[in-house]
């Protein structure tokens, strides 16, 4: 049997961890003194799995499309669907599941729509969820990143996605807990994971729906 290549990440992790990413790599996570003949050993246990989950990566990523803003495209908006419909419109609007977006409109400006309609809302969740937990930060921006949902840094500014605006609410409020935890416990220990369930119990739910739709999310 030939070895199946991966990516060794190694951290102070107590256990042994296979992530098969987007774009169907092998990641292991591996505690730092854990020798890599039981590493591969897992490996070759665990081959039938591997290769279905990169089976898995590559139909999806070979089925998604590139998001081109054309008439009769769908686009995730707040966890609904809409049908995107040119209109000479001055502005995007939403009717049921349509979304009517104005003819001129690029794809930049499209991404800008979307970046002030996060910077309304997070503002307005991280303002609430602030003020319920007790804590302050120093800022707000939006990033177009595509790996990272959040960051909170060291001087407890928040950095949210765009793409958050795709995610359900409740999925975009446990966004924002989660980095407000970050303000008290930069980590992600024991207490980091209190904090987020005392203000959120059913965080894990949220957790799903990101990881079963971050492929979906990189469609825009």
């Amino acid at each position: 049997m030939s070895e199946i290549p991966y990516k060794l990440v190694r951290s102070r992790r107590r256990t042994l961890a296979l992530i098969v990413n987007r774009e169907a790599q092998l990641i292991v996570r591996a505690p730092m003194k854990m020798s890599e003949n039981v590493i591969l050993d897992f490996i070759r246990k665990k081959a039938r799995w591997i290769a279905e989950k990169q089976r898995q990566a590559t139909d999806t990523g070979a089925k998604q499309k590139t998001f081109t803003l054309s008439n009769g495209e769908t686009v995730l908006y707040q966890g609904n669907t809409y049908t995107i419909l040119r209109k000479p419109v001055s502005d995007v609007t939403l009717d049921g599941h349509v979304m009517h977006v104005p003819d001129a409109m690029t794809l930049d400006g499209f991404a800008a729509w979307m970046r002030e309609q996060g910077r309304r809302m997070l503002r307005e969740r991280a303002d609430y969820f602030a003020d319920l937990m007790g804590l302050r930060y120093t800022s707000i921006k939006m990033s177009g990143a595509k790996r990272r949902w959040g960051s909170c840094s060291a001087r407890n500014a928040l950095n949210f996605a765009w793409r958050l605006m795709m995610c359900p609410p409740p999925v975009i409020d446990y966004v924002v807990v989660h980095e407000l935890s970050h303000i008290p416990h930069k980590g992600h220990g024991a207490r980091f994971w209190n904090h987020v369930a005392t203000v959120m119990p059913d965080y894990k739910e949220a957790q799903q729906w990101l990881r079963h739709n971050r492929k979906v999310l990189d469609v825009v």
